[in-house]
C-alpha cells in the first residue's frame, strides 16, 4: 500500500480501548511528541522519517467516536515506517505526494555546482501560481528586500489565522561536538527575545487569543508555526510581531539554557522506547560515518551538557554562533494564511519581518552545499557504524512487532537530475505498483502463502543528495522463517518492472487518480495549510509552491513546467508520458541487489543481537548476506510464475457523468468573502429524518443533501443497533476477529475504490455494527451494497479458510493487546482514567480482552457472526451529493441485502452514561489508582488527575473551556518551562456524554508520581488567586470570544459536517445547532461565573467535589518510587486488581 492501513490500525485502537467515548474539546497548551513519523513537540523533535505536512498531534487519546468518516484525500496516508506499530496510538497523516531523485550507484558521482545550488530551477520556465479549481482563496507570493520568501494566502471566510517559518537548516548542521544543537535551537526560540523578553510571552499572548504554537526540527529544516483568532487586526498583526521577533532577536539568556536542557533530555527519555526512534536510528548508524545523515539528531544531556564540557566548547556561544550563522533570511520561506485582504497581511508580514537579517558572508549558499555531492550518504565496506549494502541487520524492537525492510539509498547524479525527480515523482508510480493490494499483487502472493499480513512501499528519507526507496512487509510468523523468499518474491516484482512494460493504463491512471484528487480538492486548515506551504516554497518553483506536492506530471516538456490548474485525465502529451515513463526507468534500475539496505525486526531475534547500539540501546545483529542469496535474489524468478502481474484496470474510477454536483453551491456569491459575526451565530440547516419506522421498527434515517461543498461526494453511515455483539469480553475479541478477517478478506475487491476515493469501515460497538461509507458517489451505492452484502448474507466467505488463517488472525490481533504494554506511560495513566469513567460494557480491560482471545476457536467465530446481523433497529445518516429519493433507495438496497429483523424498543442497548467519580471533600483524599508501569525498560513516570463535573447546562459546558483557555498555558509553563518536571505537560478539557473533564497530565523521567501529584495540586491551589481573581470582565470576555471564533469556524470538509451530525444522532442529542448555541452561551460568561464554577466543580468550595487521579509508576530511573500494590483495602486508593468492583459500584449510581 502506499501507504494506508487505516482499518488494521482503527482496529488495534478498539482493541487497546474498545470504546472511546471522550472527545477532547480543548487542548491548548497540549506540548506532545506522538510516535509518529514527523516527530513533534513543543518543543519538537529532530523528526525520525521527516514528513511535511505529517500529523502534528496534540492530544492524548484519539475519540472513536469523531472520527467516523474521512475525505478520501486525507485517507490516503504517507507511509509508516513501523505500519503494524501497535504500540502507539494511531495517527494519521495527510497524504503528500513523494519527491524523488535516482543515481546508478549508492557512491556519489554528483556534480553540485554551489550556483546551481543556490539558484533552484533556474532552467525551467514557468508561469503565475497554480492553485486547485476548487480553491476560492486569493494568492500572493513576493520576496522580501532582505531575501525572505513569502506566500500569502487570504481566507475571508475563516476565523483563524495562522503562520509558519520554514527556516532552511537542521539537524544534518549540527557541528561534530554538539548533536542535538539545531534541535536545542529551536527550542530555544520560545524562551523569550528582546522586543518580548518574558518566556512566557508569546503563549500567554496565544492563549488569550484562541491560538497555539509548536515546532519541529528535521534534517535540513526547522519549522517553526502558529495559529490564532484572526478577527481583530491589530491582534494579528501583533502575533505576526510576537513570531517575527523569533528571527530577529531571540534572547538565548543563561538560565533558560541550562534550564532547556532538561526538557531536551525529557523528550530524548521519552523517546528511548519507541521503535520509530529506535529503527530510525539504525538506518542512520548504517549511513557514511562523514555524512551529516549519520549523526544524532534530538540531542540529550549527554552530548548538549557533558559532552560540551569534555571538549570545553561553551553550549550557549555554541548556540548563538550557530543562530547567527545559519538563521538567514535568504534561507527562510514565510507562509500565512488569514481572512485579512491580501494588501493588509502584506503589510503586516513587512512590518513584522523585514528586519530579519541576513547573514552576507553566506549569501546564496547553502548548508547542504558542505557535503551534497561531496560526500557519499552510503558506501559499501567499514565506512559506518553498522555495515550498510550486502548486509542484514536483525534487530530486536520494544514491541512485539515482525518485519522485513528493504532500503535502498537514491543518490542525486546533481541538481538537475534532483530537480527532475521533483518534477516527474517516478517513485510515486513505483511504490503504487509494489504496495498495490489486489489480485496478482506482490501482497497477494505473499499472503497465500500465508507469510505477510501487509506490505508497505514509499519514500523515507529525503535530504539534498539522497532520499531511500522502502519496501516493509509486516511478517507472520512463518514469514519470519521465510525471509529469503520474501525478499526474492519482492525482486521478482522489481524485474518485472524492468523487463515487462508498464500497461499505458497503469500510469495514466496513476494521474488520472491524483487529478482526480486535485479537482475537488477541499481548504484545509489554516495551521496546516500554512506549514503546508511555507515549507513547499523552498522545495518547489515558486509556480507549483501549491500544487507541486499535490500533483503528478509537473513538467510539460523538458525545461517547461505545468502552467494550468485545469485537471488532467491523463497525460497532455506523449511527451509528458515518455518523460515519465524514462524517470520511472531509471528509478526502477536502481532497486537491485547490490544497493539494498536488509533489515529484519522481530522480539525472536533476542537470542542472536550481541549489539547495542549507542543512542537508544537498541539490540542487533549484523552479518554479511551469503552470496548464494545475493546470486538467487539477483536471478530471481518470474513474477508470471508467482501468478504476480500489473493490476488490472480499476473500474471504480468515476466516469464525468457521474462527478456532477446536483444541487448547485448556496449563496455561490459569498464564497471567499467575509461572514458578519452575528452570521456565524446562525444554525447550519441540519438533517431531516426522511424515514422513521417508530419505536419498535427498523430504520430512522436522517438525510441532508449538500449545497455547500460543492463535492460529488457523500457519505452514508449506518448503525445497526443490537444486543449481545458486545456484551462480554469474549463476543468483544470475537468482534475484533471478524473485523480483522473481513476486512482482509475484502481488501483484493475494496482497494482499487480506495484508491478512486471510496472508503468502507465497519466496526462493533458495545451498541452495535457501524457501517461507514464515503467518496463519490458516482459508484458509492453499488460499492456499498457489496460489502453489505458479503458482510451480513455471504458472511462466511469473509471467515477464515482454516485453522492456520484463523491463528494468523488472532496472532494479529495478540500481538496488538501486547503492544499495550509498550506504549508511553501517560497514555496508560489516561487509559485507567478513561477505564474507571465508562461502564464495563463499553470498555472491556486489556488484560480481559488478551484473556478472552486465548480462549476462542474458529468454530467460536463462525457461531458468532450468524447471528450478529439477525435484528436491531438501525440509525442512519447520509449526507452529500445525493437527493433526498436516492437516499432512501439506498437505504432500501442495505436494509434487502441485510435484511435484519425488528427488534423490541426494550431490548435496544442504552447509551453511554458516564461513571460518576465519587464525591470527596476538599480535605480528603481523592480517588487514586495507583499502576506499575509495564514496560521495565521505560524510566517515566505519569500522572492525570480529573475533575469531574456533571452538570449537563449549555453554561456549564462552555465555562470549563474558557477556565481551560485561561489556564492551560500557565500550567504548562510552571510544570514544564520553569520546573521543568517533563517533556509530555498538558490541560485540557474533554467530554464525556453530558460530563465535561478538566484533566492535568504531566509525564516525568525526573520526577516520581508524588512530586508530580503535589505540583499539580499546587496549581490548581493557587489557579484562582493568580489567574482568575486579577482578570477583568472584559479579559474574560475575550478568552469567551476567542472560543466563539473557534466554534463558528467554517467546516472545511464534508466529512467534517457529516461526522458532527453523526455524533448528534448516535448520541441521541440531536442538537445539530451545538455549535452556535455554545457560542452564544459564551458570549454571557462572566468573571463571577468563571470563579462560581471553580469554587465548587474543582476546588468543592460547597463541600465536596470529583476528583479522580491515575498514577503510573516506573520500575527504574530516577521517577521511580515504591511499586504500587494490586490491590488496597482503602475505599479512596485502587490498584490494578480493584478496577473492576470499582465500575461495579459505581454502575449502581446510574441505574
Amino acid at each position: 500500500m502506499r501507504f494506508n492501513k487505516a482499518a488494521f490500525t482503527s482496529l488495534i485502537w478498539c482493541c487497546l480501548y474498545p470504546t472511546s467515548a471522550f472527545q477532547t474539546i480543548s487542548t491548548t497548551s497540549f506540548r506532545m511528541n506522538s510516535s509518529n513519523l514527523s516527530a513533534v513537540g513543543k518543543h519538537g523533535s529532530a523528526s525520525p522519517k521527516y514528513s511535511a505536512g505529517g500529523p502534528k498531534v496534540k492530544r492524548v487519546q484519539k475519540d472513536k467516536e469523531a472520527a467516523v468518516v474521512s475525505d478520501s484525500a486525507d485517507s490516503n496516508s504517507r507511509r509508516q515506517l513501523l505500519f503494524s506499530l501497535l504500540t502507539t496510538s494511531i495517527a494519521s497523516a495527510t497524504m503528500k505526494a513523494p519527491v524523488y531523485a535516482d543515481s546508478n550507484t549508492p557512491i556519489a558521482t554528483s556534480t553540485f555546482e554551489e550556483e546551481s545550488v543556490a539558484n533552484a530551477f533556474k532552467n525551467y520556465v514557468g508561469g503565475k501560481l497554480i492553485t486547485p479549481p476548487m480553491d476560492p482563496r486569493l494568492y500572493d507570493v513576493f520576496t522580501l528586500p532582505n531575501g525572505l520568501k513569502v506566500i500569502l494566502c487570504s481566507d475571508p471566510s475563516s476565523n483563524t489565522a495562522a503562520a509558519a517559518m520554514d527556516v532552511h537548516v537542521g539537524a544534518a548542521s549540527d557541528p561534530d561536538l554538539v548533536p542535538g544543537l539545531a534541535h536545542f535551537c529551536e527550542h530555544m526560540l520560545f524562551l523569550g527575545t528582546k522586543k518580548y523578553p518574558d518566556e512566557d510571552s508569546f503563549e500567554t499572548f496565544l492563549s488569550a487569543n484562541g491560538g497555539s504554537s509548536n515546532a519541529f526540527t528535521a534534517d535540513e529544516n526547522t519549522v517553526y508555526y502558529f495559529d490564532m483568532t484572526a478577527e481583530d487586526d491589530k491582534k494579528l498583526s501583533e502575533g505576526l510581531d510576537r513570531f517575527g521577533s523569533f528571527f530577529t532577536g531571540p534572547l538565548f539568556t543563561e538560565s533558560s539554557t541550562n534550564r532547556e536542557l532538561n526538557a531536551i533530555e525529557s523528550e530524548n527519555a521519552k523517546n528511548l522506547q519507541s521503535d520509530v526512534f529506535r529503527l530510525y536510528q539504525i538506518e542512520k548508524s548504517r549511513a557514511n560515518n562523514l555524512h551529516p545523515y549519520s549523526k544524532f539528531y534530538t540531542g540529550n544531556k549527554a552530548t548538549l551538557l557533558d559532552g560540551t564540557k569534555k571538549n570545553k566548547v561553551d553550549l550557549r556561544s555554541e548556540l548563538i554562533k550557530f543562530y547567527g550563522k545559519y538563521y538567514s533570511a535568504d534561507v527562510m520561506s514565510l507562509g500565512v494564511v488569514g481572512p485579512q485582504p491580501l494588501p493588509l497581511l502584506k503589510e503586516m508580514v513587512l512590518a513584522a519581518f523585514s528586519d530579519v537579517p541576513t547573514n552576507e558572508s553566506r549569501l546564496g549558499v547553502k548548508p547542504e552545499q558542505s557535503w551534497a555531492g561531496k560526500i557519499p550518504p552510503f558506501l559499501p565496506g567499514n565506512n559506518s557504524i553498522i555495515p550498510a549494502q550486502k548486509n542484514i541487520v536483525e534487530i530486536v524492537p520494544v514491541a512485539d512487532i515482525r518485519q522485513v525492510i528493504l532500503t535502498w539509498p537514491i543518490v542525486f547524479e546533481s541538481v538537475e537530475d534532483k530537480e527532475a525527480q521533483f518534477l516527474d515523482k517516478p517513485a510515486f508510480y513505483i511504490s503504487h505498483l509494489l504496495g498495490h493490494e489486489g489480485p496478482n499483487s506482490l501482497l497477494s502472493y505473499l499472503k497465500k502463502q500465508g507469510w505477510a499480513n501487509g506490505l508497505g512501499s514509499s519514500t523515507d528519507a529525503e535530504l539534498s543528495d539522497f532520499y531511500t526507496f522502502q519496501v516493509s512487509v509486516q511478517l507472520t510468523e512463518k514469514g519470519l522463517k521465510n525471509i529469503d523468499d520474501i525478499v526474492e518474491a519482492i525482486y521478482s516484482y522489481i524485474q518485472m518492472l524492468r523487463d515487462d512494460p508498464m500497461p499505458r493504463y497503469v500510469i495514466e491512471e496513476v494521474v488520472q487518480l491524483s487529478e482526480l484528487e486535485w479537482r475537488f480538492l477541499t481548504t484545509s486548515a489554516p495551521g496546516s495549510y500554512a506549514q503546508s506551504i511555507s515549507q513547499n516554497l523552498q522545495k518547489y518553483p515558486e509556480a507549483l509552491t501549491v500544487a507541486g506536492p499535490r500533483r503528478l506530471a509537473l513538467r510539460e516538456k523538458d525545461n517547461v513546467l505545468i502552467d494550468s490548474n485545469k485537471p488532467r485525465s491523463g497525460f497532455t502529451s506523449d511527451e509528458q508520458y515518455e518523460i515519465t515513463v524514462e524517470s520511472i526507468g531509471k528509478l526502477v534500475s536502481k532497486l537491485n541487489v547490490d544497493n539494498c539496505l536488509l533489515a529484519v525486526v522481530s522480539k525472536t531475534l533476542s537470542s542472536k543481537a550481541k549489539k547495542t547500539e549507542k543512542w537508544y540501546g537498541t539490540k542487533y545483529n549484523v552479518s554479511p548476506v551469503p552470496m548464494a542469496v545475493l546470486n538467487k535474489w539477483s536471478d530471481c524468478k518470474k513474477a508470471a510464475t508467482l501468478g504476480i502481474g500489473y493490476p488490472r484496470p480499476n473500474v471504480f474510477i468515476p466516469d464525468e457523468k457521474g462527478l456532477v454536483v446536483k444541487k448547485p453551491v448556496k449563496d455561490v456569491d459569498k464564497v471567499n468573502k467575509p461572514v458578519p459575526f452575528e452570521e456565524r451565530l446562525k444554525p447550519i440547516s441540519p438533517p431531516t429524518v426522511i424515514r422513521d419506522d417508530g419505536e419498535g421498527g427498523k430504520w430512522t434515517v436522517y438525510f441532508k443533501q449538500d449545497e455547500k461543498f460543492g463535492q460529488p461526494k457523500a457519505y452514508a453511515i449506518f448503525q445497526l443497533l443490537t444486543k449481545d455483539v458486545y456484551a462480554t469480553p469474549e463476543k468483544a475479541a470475537l468482534a475484533s476477529l471478524y473485523q480483522v478477517s473481513a476486512n482482509d478478506k475484502l481488501v483484493e475487491y475494496a482497494y482499487d475504490a480506495s484508491l478512486s476515493g471510496l472508503t468502507y469501515d465497519i466496526q462493533v460497538l458495545p451498541r452495535g455494527v457501524r457501517l461507514t461509507f464515503g467518496g463519490y458517489n458516482d459508484k458509492l451505492v453499488d460499492f456499498a451494497t457489496y460489502i453489505s452484502r458479503k458482510l451480513s448474507r455471504d458472511v462466511r466467505d469473509l471467515l477464515p479458510n482454516s485453522i492456520d488463517e484463523f491463528e494468523r488472525y488472532r496472532d494479529e490481533i495478540r500481538r496488538a493487546l501486547a503492544g499495550f504494554d509498550v506504549q508511553q506511560p501517560y497514555s496508560h495513566a489516561i487509559y485507567y482514567t478513561n477505564l474507571l469513567l465508562q461502564p464495563k460494557s463499553f470498555q472491556y480491560t486489556n488484560s480481559e480482552m488478551r484473556s478472552a482471545l486465548e480462549s476462542l476457536t474458529l468454530s467460536d467465530l463462525e457461531k458468532y457472526v450468524e447471528t450478529i446481523w439477525d435484528s436491531g433497529k438501525v440509525e442512519a445518516l447520509i449526507q452529500g451529493n445525493m437527493n433526498e429519493r436516492e437516499a432512501l433507495d439506498f437505504v432500501d438496497a442495505v436494509d434487502k441485502t441485510i435484511a435484519f429483523d425488528s427488534m423490541p424498543a426494550t431490548e435496544i442497548p442504552p447509551r453511554l452514561k458516564p461513571l460518576p467519580v465519587p464525591e470527596t471533600v476538599p480535605n480528603e483524599a481523592p480517588i487514586r489508582i495507583s499502576t506499575a508501569e509495564p514496560n521495565p525498560s521505560n524510566p517515566n513516570a505519569a500522572i492525570q488527575v480529573t475533575y469531574q463535573c456533571l452538570d449537563t447546562s449549555e453554561k456549564s459546558h462552555v465555562i470549563i473551556e474558557v477556565i481551560a483557555s485561561i489556564i492551560s498555558e500557565k500550567f504548562y509553563e510552571d510544570l514544564r518551562t520553569k520546573q521543568q518536571l517533563g517533556y509530555i505537560v498538558s490541560c485540557g478539557v474533554k467530554a464525556a456524554s453530558t460530563a465535561r473533564l478538566l484533566s492535568f497530565v504531566v509525564q516525568s523521567s525526573v520526577a516520581p508520581t508524588s512530586r508530580l501529584n503535589g505540583e499539580i495540586m499546587k496549581f490548581v491551589g493557587e489557579v484562582k488567586e493568580k489567574f482568575l481573581e486579577p482578570l477583568t470582565d472584559e479579559q474574560v470576555s475575550k478568552f469567551a470570544r476567542a472560543l466563539v471564533l473557534k466554534k463558528t469556524d467554517p467546516d472545511k470538509k464534508l466529512a467534517t459536517e457529516a461526522t458532527r451530525n453523526w455524533n448528534e444522532i448516535s448520541s441521541g442529542r440531536l442538537e445539530f445547532d451545538r455549535r452556535q448555541n455554545e457560542a452564544k452561551t459564551l458570549l454571557t460568561v462572566t468573571k463571577d461565573d468563571v470563579i462560581s464554577y471553580w469554587d465548587e466543580f474543582v476546588l468543592g468550595k460547597s463541600g465536596k467535589h470529583r476528583v479522580l487521579v491515575s498514577e503510573v509508576i516506573p520500575k527504574n530511573g530516577a521517577a521511580s518510587s515504591k511499586s504500587p500494590a494490586k490491590t488496597y483495602i482503602e475505599m479512596s486508593q485502587l490498584g490494578i486488581d480493584d478496577v473492576q468492583t470499582y465500575r461495579t459500584d459505581r454502575e449502581k449510581e446510574i441505574e
